[in-house]
């Protein structure tokens, strides 16, 4: 699984394109879904879908209302999610046609920028949901995930920086809601297998697919972490739903010395999954997945009979911790704090939504996206974008994500 997962990202990469910018400079994007991403990530207080195993685990008790929750109430296969950037065809048009010697000389002459990443993503959360006990349910999935990036600086084309990690594990869920169901409280278990590698090679390099995969397998960093999350979330009222979010990403099962973050260009202690084994790379971005501390809003009044509106907003990437120890990354501009969107539905706000259209805002950036659910199938499409500047002023990457589904 974890050969043909790092295959798929490095075909997908190579054959789709690439260009870049400073890779260490992109806020960690976790395990990023369609309609969260729609709504510019602002979902740790909605979290009522399958994303709540990677927003606000206190969701898996609202993905369903509690009287309709009985022995097994979801299951999605293959929960299949791609993902690409805007970027993506510039640099295929740009190398297409060059020998492996030119491939320099093209980018040198190119319109390609370190403003304009290339990025790739293939994954795969098959996931059941089900009710052991009253008001106490569980999920459980299988992950596969592999992303690839590539930046190249045009004043040096003869390089390019590569990110390719994949991760293959599990994630196991469990939720309580009170009588009400008001109050929901969740915790996630992730053990994970992770792939990774992160180093420059010789743009010529990027010419050949065999000879990427070669360089990736050889010298990639292999490690064993295992993540936890923690979530709640609080309804105030019931007409208008105004609701409260609070999770804690990445609970610190260890921590990384010397860590240099991107953001602060100072190396310092930082918490959070840290994954253990042979180190190719030990200055890896990818060594931990930092602690990521969420708060969120969210209120869903009724606009008519069969429709409603949900408007969210969120603060991530809090950290905690001073001098000697820190609990997620010091130094981002809150600029890549802040999330927010707007969700308009069909149906009961307590049950899963046949039709959703979404837009919103992620670190500065319009995002928009849709959801249709059937009884048989689901299909997301999000379009998103992050900032990639490693200055002050904002650089946009344009990513389009889509997933598809069958209900079983």
């Amino acid at each position: 699984m974890l050969s043909s997962g790092l295959k798929l990202a490095a075909t997908v990469a190579i054959l789709l394109t690439s260009s870049g910018s400073a890779l260490g400079t992109e806020v960690p994007e976790g395990y990023p879904t369609p309609r969260a991403m729609g709504l510019g990530g602002a979902f740790t207080a909605i979290a009522n879908d399958e994303s709540a195993f990677w927003t606000n685990p206190a969701g898996i008790a609202r993905v369903r209302k509690a009287r309709s929750r009985e022995g097994i109430h979801i299951m999605k296969v293959p929960n299949l999610t791609l993902g690409l950037n805007a970027s993506s065809r510039s640099f295929y048009g740009a190398i297409q046609g060059a020998s492996s010697s030119g491939v320099a000389d093209v980018i040198a002459s190119s319109n390609i920028s370190t403003s304009k990443p290339f990025y790739a993503r293939a994954a795969a959360f098959p996931v059941v949901m089900f009710e052991p006990e009253k008001n106490q349910p569980m999920g459980f999935g299988v992950l596969s995930n592999s992303v690839m990036r590539i930046s190249i600086n045009k004043e040096i084309p003869t390089d390019a920086r590569v990110s390719a990690i994949t991760d293959v594990g599990a994630s196991f869920g469990y939720a309580y809601s009170n009588l009400a169901n008001r109050l929901s409280m969740g915790f996630t278990f992730r053990p994970t297998y992770r792939y990774a590698y992160e180093d420059t090679v010789a743009s010529s390099e990027l010419k050949s697919r065999t000879a990427i995969l070669k360089r990736i397998k050889k010298d990639s960093n292999r490690g064993l972490g295992l993540g936890a999350d923690f979530g709640m979330l609080f309804t105030l009222a019931d007409f208008w739903f105004p609701t409260i979010g609070l999770a804690i990403r990445n609970l610190p099962t260890g921590c990384v010395n010397d860590y240099l973050n991107p953001f602060t260009e100072i190396r310092q202690k930082i918490c959070g999954t840290t994954y253990t084994g042979s180190q190719g790379n030990p200055e890896a971005l990818s060594v931990v997945d930092p602690t990521d501390t969420r708060l969120g809003l969210s209120i869903s009044p009724r606009i008519a009979k069969n429709y409603g509106v949900r408007l969210s907003a969120d603060i991530q990437n809090v950290y905690m911790g001073t001098g000697s120890v820190y609990y997620g990354l010091p130094g981002l501009d809150i600029s890549k704090m802040i999330h927010g969107g707007i969700e308009i539905f069909s149906g009961n706000p307590l049950e899963r939504t046949p039709f959703a259209v979404q837009v919103g805002a992620n670190q500065g950036f319009v995002t928009w996206g849709f959801v249709l659910n059937s009884p048989l199938a689901s299909l997301e499409f999000a379009s998103y974008a992050v900032d990639v500047s490693s200055t002050v002023k904002r650089v946009e990457d344009r990513r389009y994500i889509a997933s598809l589904s069958v209900m079983l």
